[in-house]
């Protein structure tokens, strides 16, 4: 359901559409500011050696903070949708009709399968000349209402595909 990456306002939710990269990101910051506003004096000196009262306190407050980290990454990665695209396949033209390019986009798609990612709805944006081997190869149909994270691309592919005199269509499959 494309309306999930939509804040209905026509507008991206930058944070719904993050990689899990820039995720924790965010945490790491989120944590970090934590940390330079925690007043936890670190030892130093011979306080800082490791069978002092001061030295294990430090250590567990470290401790505490990455399972803490650990706790909310988990939690914001499950709180945010993600938007699978697959990318554009291609086969030059003596290669064409071997299998290749469903084999490609087959492993792609088992993979994403195989990796338990959140979300099960595959986008592509391809040739309207395509859109019958995408349905019959991989059970993609012709999507009319876009992800917002994919209308920039969408209406730049579409200016470049009709001066080749070609459509550029959204479609999208359930895996």
């Amino acid at each position: 359901d494309p309306s999930k990456f939509d804040d209905g306002n026509n507008s991206i939710i930058r944070r719904d559409l993050q990689s899990k990269l820039s995720i924790e990101e965010d945490v790491d910051e989120e944590m970090w500011q934590e940390f330079e506003d925690d007043l936890t004096d670190f030892p130093n000196g011979l306080a800082s050696l490791p069978w002092t009262k001061e030295y294990r306190e430090a250590s567990q407050a470290a401790t505490d903070r990455l399972q803490r980290r650990e706790r909310i990454l988990e939690l914001e990665l499950a709180a945010r949708p993600q938007l699978w695209e697959l990318s554009s396949v291609y086969v030059m033209p003596e290669w064409r009709r071997m299998g290749i390019g469903s084999a490609l986009v087959d492993q792609v798609l088992k993979r994403h399968v195989t990796t338990k990612q959140r979300g099960r709805d595959v986008y592509a944006l391809t040739l309207g000349s395509t859109i019958s081997w995408y349905e019959t190869q991989f059970g993609f149909a012709k999507e009319d209402q876009v992800p917002n994270a994919m209308a920039v691309e969408l209406n730049v592919g579409k200016a470049i595909t009709n001066i080749m005199g070609e459509e550029l269509v959204c479609i999208r499959t359930t895996i």
